[in-house]
């Protein structure tokens, strides 16, 4: 069955954060998005929804014109959320993953979305207590995001390693830059999409799962990438949620230039699926090393740092930053390179001190606008 693709005005954005809700004592998750739901204002209601457990909450903006938009957005949020949880005795907190409360003691949320994954995934479901940063770029029609599906699919590793932000699950260190991932990727579903050689490919895997009884619709596709037909965007899903906002808005910038040049630059940009099997691999590289990670470059037959690979993008990205207006945001992926990811910078804080409750605190300062520029 064709799925209509509602075409939507060309790179607009639109960004999403799943959040911890955390004890401000403890640390701990606790299960208070109904509390803090039942407090929201309503002109703050729309921006804010459920996830699978309780102890998450995901912000999100709605349609901006561009990066500074959707940063203006995401900031005020942040700040207005955080307020109501205080006043229902909790903290919001962001990475990827929290650093020791465990899943088992996760309650699920009371929505039949939620109840019909949970009594099918059982265990796979019952461990996903992980944040991500979900990023949706406008484009005009079913060919582009076809176009845009497989390019940004090429560069997910990158924007995996740039974005790492969970070397900690269930009090211990991982070992993996990005730990979500690795536990994501056991969905149905989940991980790189299919390499679609166009829209009609993606119809039809749809139509095949759906006829298959896997799934009732393209939503229940949690792949990395991903179209979204409905509001007319492709979707990038692979990021951990950020700490604090700065890094949060230079990969969006980032994402969105993807995007735009995967759509205008016909000559030097590839066409046609992209490479799934080594992709595959840059994302193993990525997920366990991050930044440190290297990459192989099948069209120069080098493996490339990971850091060398982001300062080059960046560097050939500036023009349409330039265009898109977004700049100097699309800088702070060179921030991000030099001055180190998230998982980093939490591993920091656990060596200095030896608590998981000192990084716990960490991530809540994060949410904190003052200090969170200062932590970017």
């Amino acid at each position: 069955m064709p799925i209509e693709f509602n075409g939507s005005g060309e790179y607009t954005l639109g960004v999403e954060e799943e959040l911890h809700i955390v004890d401000a004592a403890t640390g701990e998750l606790v299960p208070k998005i109904e509390d803090i739901m039942a407090r929201l204002p309503e002109d703050l209601c729309e921006f804010v929804s459920y996830e699978l457990f309780q102890s998450v909450m995901e912000i999100k903006t709605s349609s901006c014109e561009n990066v500074a938009a959707a940063e203006k957005q995401l900031r005020e949020l942040r700040g207005r959320v955080n307020s109501w949880a205080a006043a229902c005795d909790a903290s919001l907190a962001a990475a990827g993953t929290h650093p020791f409360s465990r899943y088992k003691e996760q309650k699920v949320t009371d929505q039949e979305r939620y109840r019909l994954v949970m009594e099918t995934l059982r265990w796979i479901a019952e461990r996903e207590v992980i944040f991500g940063q979900h990023v949706h770029v406008g484009v005009p029609g079913p060919e582009e995001v076809i176009h845009a599906h497989n390019r940004l699919s090429e560069h997910a590793p990158l924007l995996l390693a740039l974005s790492a932000n969970s070397p900690f699950w269930q009090g211990f260190d991982t070992g993996f830059e990005s730990a979500r991932v690795k536990i994501f990727e056991n969905f149905p579903r989940a991980g790189l999409p299919p390499a679609f050689p166009d829209y009609e490919a993606f119809e039809s895997y749809v139509d095949l799962m759906v006829e298959a009884g896997a799934m009732d619709d393209y939503t229940f596709c949690w792949w990395d990438v991903r179209p979204h037909p409905q509001i007319g965007t492709i979707e990038l899903r692979i990021l951990d949620t950020q700490i604090s906002l700065p890094p949060a808005i230079a990969l969006t910038a980032l994402t969105q230039c993807i995007v735009a040049r995967s759509l205008e630059d016909a000559d030097n940009v590839p066409k046609g699926p992209y490479d799934r099997e080594l992709a595959l691999e840059n994302k193993w590289r990525a997920s366990r090393h991050g930044m440190d990670a290297a990459f192989y470059d099948a069209a120069n037959k080098a493996t490339i740092p990971a850091k060398d690979m982001a300062r080059n993008l960046v560097e050939e990205l500036r023009p349409y930053s330039q265009d898109l207006g977004c700049e100097n945001e699309l800088q702070g992926i060179l921030e991000i390179v030099e001055g180190g990811t998230g998982s980093r910078r939490q591993r920091k804080v656990h060596e200095k001190s030896g608590d998981f409750l000192d990084v716990v605190a960490f991530l809540i300062e994060g949410m904190r606008p003052a200090l969170a520029e200062e932590q970017s």
